[in-house]
């Protein structure tokens, strides 16, 4: 038969104390007015040791004490090959940040993928219960999602950008706006005045920014924008060389390597014909490929802050939030929101205006 699971009234048998007493211990708090001798507190810590007891997580935190476990959760597969270069950098920092605070991690992996998108549905609420709080990963997410947890006052984190209502999702971001600005005004400083934006203007926030940082540097220089908005690189190749543009901007998901590629079997020759700079780093580097110039996303840094802004909410009182119910009461309004610089990259696809 298999040992029962040991509880805290073992515990304190063992050690001759109440279960109160040994609860107070294991949260490492006591009530206003009660004291728990050194001599005592040994004995419960003898008596955890010997017994083997560890907490139930779940047990522990409905109590309103922590886990000391925090989780992650991306609304893509987080390994699939496609992405692995994508989500690496940010587990890697991740996994760092968790060593340096002595936390554990628990990635959750039982919700369905349903057209290539997980959701925190069903048991999916219960489950982030086990840990005191969750990092959110993806392009993709449930706005009506977040919305819950943020009118359950559950401790978050978003990595990445992301706007709700009275500004209330903390998260850890990058600057796409102001990297972006950078690029251009690198274009114009290069003697190019006729500057395209290579991609599908869709709805996620990294190309929302990229296209407000874009428009915001050619409004500055009194330029026009110029979108070239086709999904086929033969085709966009096509329209740069219709509209006679010698240089472009495009973020790493738009096929830059192939887009270059269909550049260059048209005669135009990156960057001598036509500059290249990429709005970030690219997902998949190929082998021998090019030095990409632009601007890199701190994404390993990206993961260390978030990890360490949720642990501070966690840490609020045990539900990341103070007697009033207020989130993050431990952590100033400023910090909830956190946008971290992309350094520049000084490759070989940027060069003067032909």
């Amino acid at each position: 038969m298999p040992r029962r699971r040991i509880t805290q009234t073992d515990v304190a048998a063992m050690a001759g104390v109440s279960q109160a007493t040994v609860s107070f211990v294991l949260n490492g708090n006591t009530p206003a007015g009660v004291r728990i001798g050194e001599e005592t507190r040994q004995r419960v810590l003898d008596a955890i040791r010997i017994t083997g007891y560890t907490a139930n997580p779940v047990a522990q935190r409905l109590a309103g004490g922590l886990t000391q476990i925090l989780g992650v959760f991306t609304y893509e597969a987080t390994f699939p090959r496609a992405s692995r270069d994508f989500y690496g950098p940010f587990l890697v920092g991740i996994e760092h940040a968790a060593e340096r605070l002595g936390v554990d991690l628990l990635l959750f992996t039982s919700a369905p993928a349903v057209g290539g998108r997980r959701q925190l549905t069903r048991d999916g609420w219960q489950r982030l219960g086990v840990a005191d709080g969750c990092l959110l990963l993806g392009q993709h997410e449930d706005r009506g999602e977040l919305q819950h947890l943020l009118d359950t006052n559950y401790p978050f984190v978003f990595i990445g950008k992301r706007g709700s209502d009275g500004g209330r999702l903390p998260y850890v971001g990058a600057d796409y706006v102001g990297a972006t600005v950078r690029q251009v005004d690198r274009l114009v400083g290069l003697g190019h005045e006729r500057i395209g934006y290579v991609g599908v203007r869709g709805t996620d926030q990294p190309t929302l920014d990229r296209v407000e940082g874009y428009r915001k540097a050619l409004k500055a220089r009194g330029l026009a924008t110029v979108f070239v908005e086709s999904d086929d690189v033969a085709a966009a190749a096509d329209e740069i060389g219709a509209r006679s543009l010698t240089a472009v901007v495009v973020a790493p998901e738009n096929h830059p390597e192939e887009l270059a590629d269909e550049l260059e079997r048209r005669g135009s020759r990156v960057p001598d014909a036509v500059s290249v700079l990429l709005l970030g780093q690219p997902h998949h580097p190929r082998r021998g490929g090019r030095r990409w110039s632009g601007f890199s996303v701190p994404r390993e840094e990206m993961g260390v802050r978030a990890l360490h802004l949720l642990s501070r909410l966690a840490a609020g009182d045990g539900n990341g939030r103070d007697r009033d119910g207020r989130r993050g009461a431990a952590v100033p309004d400023a910090e909830l929101h956190q946008l971290l610089p992309c350094p520049d990259v000084d490759g070989a696809t940027a060069a003067a205006a032909p």
